[in-house]
């Protein structure tokens, strides 16, 4: 059974937008993304919870911290438009590579260091989230397909990559408290 239908019936029209993205990445085979999603949901009460030990600022630069901002996030709104951007570009950039999970994970990864070096070194505040991870993949989906219209929920497309990064970081620099610094 599928775990669209372990959700119960009155609860579907609240977890359809979250949970469909999933088993989709899930039926296609791209593992990295659903490992990244979960790994990030695992960490976010115990990551609000002690945020100072979680996030990244210039006086905690580590390699371990740069590996941990990526998994904690500041609210609730915070990971879900992380993970659902990533969820819907992720896939195609995935299958840019070859469905080649490993190097989709590396580059994600690598991605949020570099966003987190670049938020450490030219901020004083601390960071947390996967905004710089999520930039990332949108700028490779850019490179690898950049006339890929991407389609994120519901209604809502970009016509290509780098206007949903635009979008986004307009979205998120609009609303006040977000690093731009890890979205480079």
């Amino acid at each position: 059974r599928s775990l669209r239908y372990e959700v119960p019936y009155e609860l579907r029209h609240v977890a359809d937008p979250f949970v469909d993205p999933l088993c989709d990445t899930l039926a296609e085979g791209h593992w990295a993304l659903f490992l990244i999603v979960i790994a990030n949901v695992a960490c976010y009460l115990p990551a609000l919870a002690n945020s100072g030990r979680w996030s990244i600022s210039r006086q905690s630069l580590s390699h371990e911290r740069l590996l941990m901002y990526q998994l904690a996030h500041a609210n609730l709104p915070h990971i879900t438009g992380n993970m659902l951007t990533l969820l819907a570009v992720g896939s195609e950039v995935s299958g840019a590579l070859g469905c080649n999970q490993l190097l989709l994970l590396a580059l994600y990864l690598a991605c949020g260091w570099a966003g987190g070096f670049a938020a450490a070194l030219l901020s004083d505040a601390r960071t947390v989230g996967a905004s710089g991870s999520v930039s990332g993949v949108i700028v490779a989906l850019s490179v690898l397909r950049p006339t890929s219209a991407v389609h994120i929920l519901g209604d809502v497309n970009a016509s290509n990559p780098l206007l949903l990064l635009l979008g986004t970081l307009g979205a998120d620099l609009s609303r006040g408290g977000v690093s731009w610094q890890a979205h480079l």
